[in-house]
């Protein structure tokens, strides 16, 4: 009973369902008010009602195409949000998983240098606070698509003026982000950061 109501659900949410539901309507409303299909030789042709009709079929595609579009638009953009999201879902999984093993492996990988031999001293690893929050907030924008400024704020844990900073500096010096909006301080609440597209 219980696949029977999804497979009912997903039916009705479905847009050929809806598509196939209005043309059968449309056609019942034809057939009540005397249309029908026929097929006789000796039947003159009426030009003047097939121009209507054309008329009437090119008015009414003419208001359908620009809803179809923007409905479209929309189902793209919900997808697009969708994905991020769920992009950051399991960012914040993975962070979670390499917070709890970061000190492991990096006394594991400190024992070893680039060529492949055992340090004694430990090695030298030596990255700067500012280069890790780069690196976080690239690859944040690059899973999430569309980042505001206090999202990416959220995510790194610092403050929005900071991370505008920051996001700025990626952008313009180092060129990993592109940004939508005027890059101004004073305009940082409205500036979308999204992944540089190649």
């Amino acid at each position: 009973m219980n696949n029977i109501k999804k497979i009912i659900m997903k039916v009705v949410k479905s847009v050929y369902f809806w598509l196939t539901l209005v043309i059968a309507i449309l056609m019942s409303v034809l057939y009540i008010l005397g249309f029908r299909i026929t097929y006789s030789p000796n039947l003159e042709t009426s030009w003047d009602a097939v121009s209507a009709i054309g008329q009437w079929a090119g008015a009414i595609v003419g208001v359908l195409i620009p809803i179809a579009a923007v409905y479209i638009d929309h189902i793209l953009q919900k997808s697009k949000r969708d994905i991020g999201e769920s992009n950051i879902e399991l960012l914040n999984e993975f962070q979670a998983f390499k917070d709890e093993y970061s000190e492991k492996l990096k006394t594991l990988s400190d024992l070893v240098d680039d060529n492949g031999n055992i340090n004694n001293d430990g090695g030298n690893h030596d990255v700067s606070r500012k280069d890790k929050l780069k690196e976080k907030a690239l690859k944040f924008i690059n899973i999430s698509m569309v980042a505001k400024t206090k999202t990416v704020a959220e995510h790194l844990n610092i403050n929005e003026d900071d991370v505008y900073e920051l996001l700025a500096e990626m952008d313009r010096h180092d060129d990993t982000i592109s940004h939508g909006g005027q890059l101004r301080k004073e305009n940082m609440h409205n500036i979308v950061w999204t992944k540089k597209s190649k």
